[in-house]
């Protein structure tokens, strides 16, 4: 999982996709890049850390250009160094490009052999190089060779790609991960998410969909087409239950209404379940746990406080440092939990250490029962598109049973909200052509899955 934008006919480029990255940054902690264009000179700056350490004044300054591309990076497999920092700029016969994805290409390894056999060198371990690697061996328009390219990858793929002062937005066709249009003044903006233009003052317009390919340049849309017919959406559901920030728009809705529903049909799951207070796991637990309490007619508290100063626990490439962040993230307030029935909600158990640990702390402040409740079902396989859950034996789900998994977190009771609950309240009202990847809960693929499946993410 990573965050990405694009912005074109802005002489303040840098300057709006640095704001969005910061927008963008809970998708992506480990490193983060732009590249600007639109003169003489594209110029690529990439380091690792958070934006706002990377992007300060005086390395803005050096940014210059009207069109820029974004990015900040969540690992996935491939290494989580300098060099697999995006956006990725090269030289190449089609003149100097630039791009930046989120996404896992499924089908890396089979391509990487035979570009090997070609005589390609690598310089990455990242799998977005293999698209670079097409781009420069394609021939025709800026247009041609990504679409031709595109054509050739399988799984996960949203890009933004940079070319002097054209800038190119494009989905899968599977529309795997978010892409959305947007416009600020005389500018087009492409970016992961609708808060990342709507934060800078701009509007957000609509999604791109999966298979097309938006092109944009002097602040006007050149061109939109479909590289390829989607034949079945599978946009990634858990997008709505963790990823996506709640001010976003997915399928017409926001992000934080999709999860106030989950915490609604949780509440009706779990009727008979009787507590003094609802309280969510921050934040993503947040409005999961406010929908809930209004269905139910049980009282929400907050009843954790937690440190804003560390970052996602999910998205660190080590279990050390997720186990770590986990116990400096959150405290407990014993006022609110001592000798309390708690109904306790999250949006998801992947490995269950975390959920384990946080469980421990309200045991020691004194909670008396503890009924633990998911805004998701059980997670038994194993994510190929771009989400770090590369095997089974990382999944508690995939090894234990629902009372199995009860008894090693210490809880009272243990619900996850149902497939069909799930769907219900992620997709677009009024709807039901939408279309999501569950793969991650029924471990059946929307895509081929083979052994040669090489997982080095974004």
């Amino acid at each position: 999982m990573c965050g990405i934008i694009g912005v074109e006919n802005n002489e303040n480029a840098a300057v709006l996709v640095s704001a969005g990255l910061l927008t963008l940054q809970h998708r992506g902690e480990e490193s983060a890049g732009i590249t600007v264009g639109g003169n003489d000179n594209m110029k690529t700056f990439r380091s690792m850390g958070l934006v706002s350490r990377i992007f300060n004044e005086d390395t803005l300054a050096k940014l210059q250009g009207s069109a820029a591309i974004g990015h900040v990076r969540y690992t996935t497999s491939a290494k989580s160094t300098l060099i697999n920092a995006q956006p990725f700029q090269i030289s190449c016969i089609h003149g100097n490009i630039s791009v930046a994805h989120n996404g896992n290409i499924t089908n890396f390894t089979k391509i990487k052999r035979i570009l090997l056999k070609k005589g390609a060198i690598f310089s990455h371990t990242s799998d977005t190089e293999i698209f670079l690697h097409l781009l420069a061996m394609s021939k025709g328009s800026l247009l041609k060779i990504v679409s031709e390219s595109m054509k050739k990858l399988e799984g996960a793929f949203s890009l933004v790609v940079l070319k002097d002062k054209t800038l190119i937005g494009a989905r899968d066709a599977g529309g795997f991960r978010p892409l959305v249009l947007g416009k600020f003044e005389n500018s087009y903006i492409v970016a992961s998410e609708s808060a990342a233009i709507e934060v800078m003052g701009g509007q957000y317009i609509r999604e791109i969909e999966p298979g097309e390919i938006v092109v944009i340049e002097d602040g006007k849309i050149k061109r939109s087409f479909f590289y390829k017919k989607p034949k079945k959406r599978n946009t990634c559901i858990f997008e709505q239950v963790y990823f996506s920030r709640p001010d976003s728009i997915m399928f017409d809705k926001s992000v934080k209404e999709a999860r106030i529903k989950m915490g609604e049909c949780l509440a009706e799951q779990m009727k008979g379940i009787k507590a003094d207070i609802v309280m969510p796991v921050p934040d993503t637990g947040y409005f999961a746990a406010q929908g809930f309490s209004r269905a139910s007619n049980i009282l929400f508290e907050t009843g954790f406080v937690r440190n804003h100063y560390v970052g996602r626990s999910f998205i660190k490439p080590s279990q050390n440092l997720r186990d770590l962040t986990a116990k400096l993230k959150l405290r407990p307030i014993k006022e609110v939990v001592n000798a309390k029935e708690i109904i306790l909600i999250d949006d998801s158990i992947v490995r269950g250490t975390t959920s384990r640990r946080i469980i421990g702390t309200l045991r020691a402040a004194g909670a008396k029962k503890i009924h633990f409740a998911l805004s998701c079902p059980p997670i038994i396989g194993p994510c190929y598109y771009g989400i770090d859950t590369p095997m089974k034996e990382h999944l508690i789900a995939a090894q234990k049973s629902v009372e199995e998994m009860r008894r090693y977190l210490n809880v009272d009771s243990l619900t996850f909200l149902n497939l069909e609950n799930l769907v219900n309240s992620c997709r677009a009202a009024n709807s039901k052509g939408n279309v999501f990847c569950t793969a991650c809960f029924t471990d059946k693929y929307p895509t081929k899955i083979s052994k040669l499946t090489y997982k080095e993410g974004c």
